[in-house]
């Protein structure tokens, strides 16, 4: 592995209680890495102000929750923990409706011991969760010019035309992470995506 990715990936050596943990852990971390400049969605703004609300009534211990808002009630800064624990809540709950309430780790059980068509369909479902996810958290996000290039490449993305490649980066660094945990490897991964994204 590359330097360019900037962070150190020990956690994908770890063994974790559940895979929603895992979804979790790789997010904020990889998205913290990534993403240099983020601004949010009002609708995560909303529910942001929300659950600061419902911890400030209850007079919680968890007075410092990482958000803090600008004049305008837009979120300025945020904790990763807080991002991840987001993508972890509704990626559990996309799986959950998708597979007919079968547990995530049990449809990753599967996945493992499953078909290279369930495989291809795990990555498929995942994108298209994850990257729904990213839009109801972001309105744009940028990263550095030279992770946009190396990504770009990494991805098969050089001549991807639209404007939203910086999201479909940030969707596949966190997908890598779950493929690679389950040993679904990164070319069928970047394959399956390229077929499904250039269509």
């Amino acid at each position: 592995m590359s330097d360019m990715e900037g962070n150190n990936k020990n956690y994908l050596n770890k063994s974790y209680r559940s895979f929603s943990e895992l979804v979790y852990v790789a997010s904020a971390k990889e998205l913290e890495v990534f993403i240099i400049k983020g601004e949010f969605t009002s609708y995560f703004n909303y529910r942001m102000k929300k659950i600061m609300a419902e911890i400030n009534e209850e007079k919680s211990d968890i007075l410092d929750a990482g958000v803090f808002f600008n004049t305008k009630g837009e979120i300025t800064l945020i904790d990763a923990e807080i991002v991840g624990k987001f993508i972890e809540d509704n990626y559990n709950l996309k799986m959950l409706e998708y597979y007919k309430n079968t547990s995530l780790d049990k449809i990753i059980r599967g996945v493992i011991n499953g078909s290279e068509k369930s495989k291809g369909d795990f990555i498929l479902i995942s994108y298209s969760i994850l990257q729904s996810t990213l839009n109801e958290l972001y309105k744009t996000i940028s990263c550095k010019k030279t992770s946009m290039v190396i990504y770009r490449n990494r991805y098969a993305l050089e001549d991807y035309p639209k404007d939203d490649c910086t999201m479909v980066i940030a969707v596949q660094i966190i997908l890598e992470d779950l493929c690679k945990y389950i040993g679904v490897n990164r070319h069928k991964m970047v394959k399956t995506i390229k077929a499904k994204i250039y269509n």
